[in-house]
C-alpha cells in the first residue's frame, strides 16, 4: 500500500474535491464506451460503458505508470441507460450522476467527468469519482454501415479518482 495524501489530480477545470473528501483509490479502467445507431443515417447516441477496474493508486502516486496491476479490483458499468455504477472490491457499489465535464486535452479522447454518488443504489462510502486521463472512447462520426438498433463499442481507458 502507499500514501495518496499528497497526490494531486492532473490539471483540469472541474470543481476540485472539497477538503472533507479523502482520495481512497485511483483505478485504471479498461473497456468500451458504447453507442447505439437507430439506423445507418443516425448519429451515434451514448449508451453507457463497461470497464474492468485495476488498482493504479501506487503507480500514479510514484509516477511509474508502466506497472499497473493486472488484478481486477472491480467493474464499471451502467445500472440502466443513464446511471454509471462502480462495483469495487472492499468499497462496495456506487451509483453516480454526472455533475460536471470538460473536454479531454486531446479531442480523440472522451471527456473528463466529475461524478457524484447517489444515495439510491449506493452501498459504499464513496462521495465523488473523477474520470481523468482518458484515452479513446469517442463515438464514430456517423452510423454509416451499421444495422438498425446496433451497438457500436469503442475501446477506452481512463483513470477513476475515487473519493
Amino acid at each position: 500500500s502507499c500514501s495518496l495524501a499528497d497526490v494531486q489530480q492532473p490539471t483540469n477545470t472541474m470543481t476540485p474535491p472539497t477538503a472533507d473528501l479523502t482520495l481512497a483509490l485511483i483505478a485504471r479502467g479498461k473497456g468500451t464506451q458504447n453507442y447505439t445507431c437507430a439506423d445507418a443515417t443516425a448519429t451515434p447516441a451514448a449508451f453507457g460503458a463497461v470497464a474492468n477496474l485495476f488498482n493504479a493508486s501506487c503507480t500514479v502516486a510514484s509516477g511509474n505508470l508502466g506497472s499497473i496491476s493486472e488484478e481486477t479490483i472491480g467493474m464499471h458499468f451502467f445500472a440502466d441507460g443513464t446511471t454509471p455504477e462502480f462495483d469495487i472490491i472492499g468499497l462496495g457499489e456506487t451509483q453516480a450522476k454526472k455533475v460536471e465535464s470538460m473536454a479531454a486535452p486531446q479531442p480523440t479522447n472522451v471527456p473528463w467527468l466529475r461524478l457524484q454518488a447517489q444515495e439510491q443504489g449506493t452501498t459504499s462510502p464513496v462521495k465523488q469519482i473523477y474520470r481523468l486521463n482518458t484515452v479513446g472512447g469517442v463515438a464514430p462520426a456517423d452510423c454509416a454501415g451499421q444495422e438498425a438498433n446496433s451497438v457500436v463499442t469503442v475501446s477506452y481507458e481512463a483513470e477513476y479518482w475515487v473519493y
